[in-house]
C-alpha cells in the first residue's frame, strides 16, 4: 500500500529500533537479581513483570509520540499502538532473559543482535538487495516481523501478513521466556 511520506515509510523500522533500544537501556538502569531467598522462576518472574511494565510505557510514549508529536500519517493508529506495545513486550522478554540468564555477556548479546537486525531486518531498504548472510538470518529475527506488522498498521492491513507476524513475535516471546524460566537456575550457578 501507499505511504504518504518518506517518515511514514520510515516509521516502522525507527519505532522497532526505539523499542530494542528502549529494553536494552532499561536492562542497563535496572538490575534483573534480587536479594532473599526466592526460587529461580520467582525472581525472572517477579522482576521481568517489573520489566514488563516499564516497557509497556516506553511502547507507549514512542506510539503516542509518532503519532501525536511527529504527526506521522498512520493509517491505522490504534493498532499502530497495539502492536508497538506488543512489539515493546516481546523485545523486553528476549533481552531480559538473556539479561537474566547470562549477566553482562546477555547484554552484549542483545548488544550485537541488535547491530545484526538493523542491517538484516529489511527496515530501511530491501532484503535482496543485501548481502547474502543478511539475507540468510532475516527470517531468524525479530525485527523483520515486528517490522513488517507495523508497515500493516502505517500503510494498510493485509491480515495474512499481520497474523504471520504476530505469531512469529508470539513465538519468540515464548521461546525466550521458557528457556530462561527452564534453564535460569542451572545456568546462573555455572
Amino acid at each position: 500500500y501507499p505511504v504518504a511520506n518518506y517518515g511514514a515509510g520510515m516509521t516502522p523500522f525507527y519505532t522497532v529500533l526505539c523499542l530494542w533500544v528502549g529494553a536494552l537501556l532499561l536492562v542497563s538502569l535496572l538490575s534483573a537479581d534480587v536479594h532473599g531467598e526466592y526460587k529461580s522462576f520467582e525472581i525472572y518472574l517477579g522482576r521481568g513483570l517489573t520489566f514488563l511494565s516499564i516497557a509497556i510505557v516506553q511502547a507507549l510514549i514512542v506510539s503516542l509520540g509518532d503519532i501525536y508529536l511527529l504527526k506521522v500519517k498512520i493509517l491505522n493508529p490504534s493498532l499502530f499502538v497495539g502492536l508497538s506495545v506488543f512489539t515493546s513486550a516481546v523485545f523486553v522478554s528476549i533481552v531480559y532473559s538473556l539479561v537474566s540468564l547470562f549477566g553482562n555477556i546477555g547484554k552484549a548479546i542483545a548488544v550485537v543482535l541488535l547491530v545484526i537486525q538493523v542491517a538484516a531486518s529489511g527496515g530501511t531498504f530491501p532484503i535482496q538487495v543485501t548481502p547474502q548472510f543478511f539475507q540468510n538470518v532475516n527470517p531468524f529475527l525479530p525485527f523483520t516481523y515486528a517490522i513488517s506488522a507495523q508497515r500493516e498498521a502505517v500503510a494498510g492491513v493485509y491480515m495474512p501478513n499481520l497474523t504471520k507476524d504476530l505469531y512469529i513475535l508470539l513465538i519468540f516471546m515464548i521461546v525466550f521466556v521458557l528457556i530462561a524460566t527452564l534453564l535460569k537456575k542451572s545456568i546462573n550457578k555455572l
